[in-house]
């Protein structure tokens, strides 16, 4: 079969530029499944890629239908996820299976490994979940950065509070902070508010039922602060707005440090700090339910369907705002 299909796929040059190489495949390597892309979604970490460069194919939101079976791998013909960290299976988090934890990882599809960006993508058996037959492609996608790594966030969070979370506010409306409104609100917490400078993003989280934060000023607020933009300012205003014993969920990404200030009321509050990185498989079943929940809302909230060969354009329109959660689709997937 590989010696017949020939694969389009997107590079990321660096400064914005996507070029574009079609070629025909060969066989898998040993070991590894092969998959058709059938979405791939974007992620604000990816914009760090095609500013610098990538030496693989980017992409790591990736829903696909495997052609290619291989050992240890679901049947071809099964829609499946793609779980990002190419774990080592044997170290003590994996054999727990919170492989996301993996103290040998191997690196992660679309950063180390050839990603989702393309027509079809090789895959490590261990890295495919199946995806139930009730949940469209398109709504699938979300389970992974968007659902499960708010989801994930949220559990530790309620792990610090006796009674779980009952307050939850979320700094910063983008993909993910949006994702931790949905999840937040599919798991029942009964107070969940969203703050955002930009009042479009805002308006989002209010439309998915949030309640808009009427600023981040003052001391001791908020339960629990979920930090989703990774902006200095939006630290330092959770590091205000948390309550003694509260809980902050550090989740933003940023290429400045993390810190802790140097305040008499810092020093004096007592609070966790958690930070969490994607989740485990053993909370997929969770989340496919959560997703059955909220999924379909947040994606026809959030998100719009392009095409690969529209990637340089997509992306453009998603860096100014204009996309909230763009997506590149082979195939109708509704």
């Amino acid at each position: 079969m590989s010696e017949a299909i020939t694969n389009t796929s997107a590079r990321f040059e660096g400064d914005g530029v996507v070029s574009f190489t079609t070629a025909a495949l060969d066989a898998p390597a040993t070991g590894l499944a092969r998959i058709r892309v059938d979405v791939c979604a974007l992620c604000g970490s990816d914009k760090r890629l095609l500013a610098s460069g990538a030496d693989v194919v980017p992409g790591h939101e990736v829903v696909g239908t495997v052609i290619e079976s291989a050992a240890g791998a679901p049947a071809a013909g099964t829609r499946v996820v793609v779980f990002i960290p190419v774990s080592c299976g044997q170290c003590a988090a994996c054999r727990r299976q919170q492989n996301n934890r993996c103290y040998e990882l191997r690196g992660l599809m679309g950063w180390q490994f050839d990603g989702g960006f393309a027509e079809y993508m090789d895959v490590p058996p261990q890295c495919l979940i199946p995806v139930p037959d009730d949940i469209p492609s398109d709504v699938a996608v979300l389970a992974l950065d968007t659902f499960g790594t708010a989801a994930h966030a949220l559990r530790l969070g309620a792990r610090t509070q006796p009674s779980g979370i009952e307050d939850l506010l979320v700094i910063g409306c983008g993909p993910l902070g949006l994702g931790v409104v949905a999840v937040a609100l599919a798991m029942g917490i009964p107070k969940v508010q969203a703050w955002d400078p930009n009042g479009s993003r805002l308006a989002l989280a209010e439309a998915l039922g949030a309640d808009a934060a009427p600023d981040l000023e003052g001391t001791n607020r908020h339960q629990v602060v979920a930090e989703v933009s990774g902006a200095a300012s939006a630290r330092a205003s959770a590091q205000d707005l948390v309550e003694p014993g509260g809980a902050i969920l550090a989740l933003g990404e940023s290429n400045e440090p993390y810190l802790m200030p140097a305040t008499p009321r810092w020093r004096r509050t007592d609070c966790f700090t958690v930070r969490s990185f994607y989740f485990p498989p053993t909370e997929v079943d969770d989340n496919w339910e959560l997703l059955r929940s909220q999924g379909a809302r947040l994606r026809d909230t959030i998100m719009t369907p392009t095409r690969l060969s529209d990637l340089e354009d997509t992306f453009t329109r998603f860096v100014d705002g204009e996309y909230v959660k763009p997506y590149i689709t082979h195939e109708e997937t509704r």
